[in-house]
């Protein structure tokens, strides 16, 4: 049976959630989409508002007719910062946002793998960004990371990483959380990507679709001079992101890799070709005749409507469009045409960390009971450990 405590949290979410969907809506308009009592609703509103995460915008009619306007409610963008990180195996990319995913800061830092282990590199940039708020007069509400590898979203676990030299499950997130006081997910970078849609451009289309993360770097930790392309794939199905029961959804090789000659690549060039990427322009046409062939099958077989491309990828417009275009009709069993939308990430090169706090930002707003783990501290519940109450309540 559920708790009294616990529907308070599940309906503190959803209101949060539909505040966070249709900024300046009354009170008294929430109550009625929602289909709650108007006490309700002044309670957690009150409480919203006493801790700083809501406060109220300008007057708002919500239906024609006479009658006095009401005080509508938004999200406060400035209640907080968020920290996305993404670890490569050569640097990790750190930015600040709002909770409305603008950017207030953005830095890189060296990854020392000969000096301190991953958590620990991790800790410190954490904590310096934690100065970096606070310099800003703002408190940092948690941290998304985004590396490439299998992980376990949902206790931060990552599984097994070649490029970031992690054979055996490393606990991520709990090794960063005994250290610090702040809630931390960990998420594959390719989904990282699908985070990013989710939290900053949601929208109609942003139900099924793919994105895709293609960066020119070196693709292994432990010998660093192997340079070359990583790709990888986050796939969303009705407005979810899909890990797959082992979590190795999106893990990418290309049908066309040659067994035979076999390489650090995803696709069927050598080691020696991966090296001149993206230099040579012949290499990376070939690459991009691979991206293209393997998506049209996801797509067709899918029934993705778009594909988001990310990453270094995303600067080739021009070159990879018309290859995916053409694949995807070509692939298509039907006389009518395919209808897929192929856009690319303005976050480009940045999509991964921004992702990251896409993903803080989205557990943030959803509801207990809903998401696809139901332990999971989202919601109201991950807002009571960035700010508790100001005064207990009798």
């Amino acid at each position: 049976m559920i708790t009294t405590k616990r529907l308070y949290q599940i309906n503190s979410s959803r209101i949060l959630q539909h505040i966070r969907r249709n900024r300046g809506k009354s009170r008294i308009s929430i109550a009625e989409d929602l289909e709650l009592d108007r006490s309700t609703i002044t309670k957690v509103v009150r409480d919203l508002i006493e801790r700083g995460f809501v406060r109220t915008t300008g007057k708002y009619r919500g239906k024609p007719g006479v009658g006095r306007m009401a005080t509508g409610l938004e999200i406060d963008p400035g209640f907080a910062l968020v920290l996305g990180i993404e670890a490569q195996t050569e640097f990790f990319d750190a930015v600040l946002v709002n909770l409305d995913g603008t950017m207030i800061d953005s830095r890189r830092y060296e990854y020392n793998k000969a000096a301190v282990g991953l958590a620990e590199q991790l800790e410190i940039i954490i904590q310096i960004s934690e100065k970096q708020a606070a310099e800003l007069n703002a408190r940092l509400a948690g941290v998304g990371i985004g590396l490439s590898g299998i992980v376990d979203p949902y206790h931060g676990v990552i599984l097994y990483s070649n490029p970031l030299g992690i054979a055996e499950p490393y606990p991520l997130r709990d090794l960063l959380e005994r250290k610090l006081d702040l809630p931390i997910f960990v998420e594959n970078d390719a989904n990282c990507c699908c985070w990013g849609e989710l939290a900053f451009r949601h929208g109609e289309d942003a139900r099924n679709f793919i994105a895709m993360l293609g960066e020119f770097r070196n693709v292994d930790v432990a010998r660093n001079r192997v340079s070359g392309t990583a790709f990888g794939i986050g796939i969303v199905i009705r407005g979810s992101v899909f890990h797959g029961d082992t979590f190795t959804a999106g893990e990418f090789r290309s049908l066309r890799y040659d067994q035979k000659h076999p390489s650090h690549s995803q696709f069927a060039i050598t080691d020696a070709e991966a090296a001149r990427l993206p230099r040579d322009t012949s290499v990376l046409g070939r690459v991009f005749d691979e991206v293209a062939y393997n998506m049209s099958l996801l797509v067709n077989c899918l029934d993705m409507t778009k594909i988001v491309v990310a990453g270094d990828f995303a600067k080739y417009a021009k070159d990879l469009t018309p290859r995916i275009e053409r694949e995807i009709q070509r692939n298509w069993l039907y006389a009518t045409k395919k209808q897929c939308k192929i856009e690319y990430s303005p976050d480009a090169a940045q999509a991964v960390p921004i992702g990251a706090a896409g993903l803080f930002i989205e557990k943030l707003f959803s509801v207990p009971e809903m998401t696809d783990h139901t332990d999971e501290d989202v919601g109201f519940i991950l807002l009571e450990r960035i700010a508790p109450p100001l005064q207990t309540k009798k």
